[in-house]
């Protein structure tokens, strides 16, 4: 009788023990569910820190730029008056004169015969003049050159006349309009500003491109043959809607185009959109027409979902 009731009692202890050790496991498992449910949570909660922008309601223009080179319209020939050696040059290529400056000496071949057998000064000497002011353009010939009556020694460009040869393609002619003032940008950032005063009736058949003189309303002195450019407007659009090209996503084809416009304080989601024209930071958003009042996300837009939580970062 003892012996069993001893078997029973170990059997009752196992019994306990098997069950301790169940409910010991539980409260663990339970746990971990409990961990993975709060990460799941706490992404679906996350939030994206972003920046918005508003759009803004004005005008929009569509550009061209297009090359500008400089051109003197006037150029004095220098000629020799006489047939004979050069005996002196006074002046380089490159170098501006004033009216009555010397430019070169000449000597006829009569007297340079007699100078050369005599030790007195020759008196047949001419010494040649600048009859207006200008840049020396090209000097052909040099000291000791024989030159006959009226080759030419060198050439006067005359500063005043510096004008812009536009260069326009036909298919934009319509938008350029004589009379009209345009900023020049030359090479080293410098702008001046010039208006166009009449069409040449030469044309470069080769590309289709009409010139137009584009004269500076101020005095400049640039060499010849310097290539400048000049944006010409080719269309505007006024009261329409503007955003940053920050703010314009798309795919990777660039068939469609998106925003992520903000719903609520916590909310953006993603809005179609169909663009107009464009400049270098800024996209004309044709439609949905957008107001004001919008917020499109402008940072941490890129690579999201359709809808997304948000935080606004304060400025």
């Amino acid at each position: 009788m003892s012996s069993t009731i001893g078997i029973t009692k170990t059997v009752f202890a196992a019994f306990v023990c098997m069950l301790f050790a169940v409910s010991g496991c539980k409260p663990g498992a339970v746990g971990d569910d409990d961990d993975d449910d709060v990460a799941v949570n706490s992404s679906i909660h996350a939030r994206i820190e972003v920046d918005t922008v508003s759009p803004r309601i004005g005008s929009i223009s569509e550009r061209r730029n297009l090359n500008a080179t400089t051109e003197f319209l006037l150029n004095d020939i220098v000629r020799s008056p006489i047939a004979g050696y050069i005996g002196k040059v006074y002046v380089t290529a490159g170098e501006s004169v004033q009216q009555g400056d010397l430019l070169f000496s000449i000597q006829g071949k009569e007297a340079s015969a007699i100078a050369a057998d005599s030790i007195l000064p020759s008196k047949g000497t001419i010494k040649v003049k600048a009859t207006e002011a200008g840049i020396v353009k090209e000097i052909y010939r040099q000291q000791g050159d024989y030159m006959q009556d009226g080759d030419q020694f060198c050439i006067l460009a005359d500063n005043s006349t510096l004008i812009f040869i536009l260069d326009v393609p036909f298919e934009i002619h319509r938008y350029i309009e004589p009379g009209r003032i345009y900023p020049i940008t030359l090479p080293d950032g410098e702008i001046v500003k010039g208006i166009i005063t009449r069409q040449t009736p030469q044309m470069d058949k080769t590309v289709q491109m009409e010139r137009y003189l584009l004269k500076p309303l101020s005095s400049l002195n640039l060499p010849e043959g310097l290539i400048a450019s000049v944006n010409i407007t080719t269309n505007i659009h006024s009261n329409t809607s503007i955003l940053p090209k920050t703010s314009v996503l798309s795919n990777e084809n660039q068939t469609q185009f998106w925003v992520m416009k903000v719903l609520n304080d916590s909310t953006a989601v993603r809005t179609d959109i169909t663009k107009g024209l464009e400049t270098k930071d800024s996209i004309e958003i044709i439609k949905p027409a957008f107001t004001k009042k919008d917020r499109i996300l402008v940072s941490g837009n890129y690579g999201v979902p359709d809808t997304i939580k948000i935080k606004i970062l304060k400025k």
